[in-house]
């Protein structure tokens, strides 16, 4: 999708979700959600594997000045520690029930066509639970590496019709977030946070009940 097309998206999503949260339409978490055959949120499990490209660390700082105004005007929320900003390219499944190394070999060969590239952060906008940062490619490098992806893994599953990158940076705990959506609206919904090099591209290992340890990397891919 070309930069027009990737604003019209995001746009669609933000007239569809935003009332969501304004009109107390947010489903309350459920910890109960299967993911893979399992809890995704059960302690007892191990880790699941997945790709990401980690944000740089200054647009880190510029996003956790964003976050620290959605806390301080609704502190009721989860808001997810800097050092894990990341944009999700696609889960593997848990990592006891695949191979890191094949993993590895298929991402490489993958990212093997792609230079480092630059992308654009501008503009807040949400899904029904999450506040996010939209991410835009001119190029579209990050949707062709999401599309290669399948191609080296057709048994991976699409649960969108469209790959929508983003950087999550607050899960909402309550049925409505009309203060941090009014302030989105006033202030955020198109402000431009950075640019960043896409370098490298990170196979982790998630453990999404963690707050501390939540992401670890398992291997670095060089975009070269």
């Amino acid at each position: 999708m070309d930069i027009k097309t990737q604003e019209e998206l995001f746009e669609k999503n933000w007239e569809y979700y935003n009332k969501i949260m304004l009109e107390d339409r947010v489903p309350l978490f459920d910890d109960s959600v299967i993911y893979s055959g399992r809890k995704l949120y059960d302690k007892n499990n191990p880790p699941f594997l997945a790709s990401i490209v980690k944000v740089s660390q200054s647009l880190c700082e510029n996003l956790q000045q964003i976050q620290a105004v959605f806390d301080r005007i609704d502190h009721r929320h989860t808001y997810f520690h800097p050092i894990y900003f990341h944009i999700t390219l696609k889960e593997f499944g848990w990592e006891d029930q695949g191979e890191i190394k094949e993993i590895k070999e298929k991402m490489t060969k993958v990212t093997s066509s792609f230079l480092p590239f630059d992308i654009e952060i501008r503009g807040i906008n949400c899904f029904e639970r999450i506040i996010f940062a939209q991410v835009f490619d001119e190029n579209q490098h990050l949707e062709s590496i999401f599309n290669k992806i399948f191609e080296e893994f057709p048994h991976l599953e699409k649960y969108f019709p469209f790959y929508m990158p983003h950087i999550s940076l607050v899960r909402i705990e309550t049925t409505e977030a009309r203060n941090i959506i009014y302030v989105i609206t006033e202030k955020y919904r198109n402000v431009k946070i950075g640019t960043m090099r896409v370098e490298d591209i990170q196979i982790v290992a998630v453990r999404p009940y963690l707050t501390v340890g939540r992401i670890e990397i398992r291997e670095n891919i060089k975009l070269e």
